[in-house]
């Protein structure tokens, strides 16, 4: 594929002239019934849960449903392709489909930055005709480099000085006040940053400048040539934290899909 020019985060400006051109598969994570309402135009609609299953112990664990080329074949995905994704909430679930390309090696996507928010509030177009894609016959694997990580992985590097663990559960949950699993806490030497401080609500939920992103991330320490690993309690959180680092140039950054619905849930782990 030819190199594309969009950005990793799209204005919705920058969007509307490009709907309705084959080479670009809008995504909608929405739910259902907002995706029956109003969307963008063109997009195609896909169900979270689709990427994320919900299962005991493992929550946000890689879809064990529904395999991932059927996943992706629902929208009609080739290589060929340019995904811009959204949603009607923060974007993490979009978030969350785009750390899933990365782990198939399909780096061409954008999110749209502030979702259907943005997007309505600036009065773009929207429709209620879904559309449905012909179903894709295409083979999507796992690359042997994928940017995720599972709990053996973080039992090994718990105390490695190269990576850096980003917790972006609330300050509640890293703390333990509040309890999601069986056991409350954090993963030991975590850094705690709540997703919601990277997005700006009276900015239609867009991603705060890139200024401020970088001024929050340097405040906890967070170098571009660190090691980061991402996690929250589904990863869908921290798929957003993930997506922000990437646009600011980090390139060494991983996700633990498990999170904490499987190390909270897992009796032998440590905790802090």
């Amino acid at each position: 594929m030819a190199k594309t020019q969009l950005p990793l985060i799209l204005e919705p400006e920058q969007l509307r002239p490009l709907l309705g051109k084959k080479k670009y598969i809008i995504v909608d994570l929405s739910d259902l019934e907002t995706h029956r309402a109003y969307h963008v135009p063109g997009a195609v609609h896909l169900l979270y849960e689709l990427l994320s299953q919900e299962l005991p112990n493992v929550a946000g664990e890689l879809s064990l449903e529904a395999p991932l080329s059927q996943t992706l074949n629902q929208i009609s995905l080739t290589p060929k392709h340019h995904v811009i994704a959204y949603d009607n909430l923060d974007n993490s679930r979009a978030c969350r489909l785009l750390w899933t390309l990365d782990l198939i090696g399909h780096t061409h996507y954008s999110l749209l930055n502030g979702g259907l928010a943005a997007w309505l509030d600036e009065r773009h177009p929207t429709e209620d005709i879904l559309t449905r894609p012909e179903p894709g016959l295409q083979r999507f694997i796992y690359q042997a480099e994928a940017p995720a990580v599972d709990l053996l992985y973080l039992l090994q590097h718990l105390n490695d000085d190269n990576t850096t663990l980003l917790d972006a559960r609330t300050a509640e949950e890293y703390s333990g006040a509040e309890t999601r699993s069986q056991r409350g806490g954090h993963i030991p030497g975590a850094i705690n940053l709540d997703h919601r401080r990277l997005i700006s609500p009276e900015h239609s939920m867009r991603f705060k400048s890139e200024t401020e992103l970088k001024l929050i991330f340097n405040e906890l320490g967070i170098k571009p040539k660190q090691g980061i690993i991402t996690y929250c309690h589904t990863h869908r959180r921290s798929a957003l934290v993930y997506v922000a680092l990437k646009s600011l140039g980090f390139s060494n950054i991983k996700a633990y899909p498990g999170s904490w619905a499987e190390w909270g849930n897992n009796l032998d782990t440590p905790i802090e």
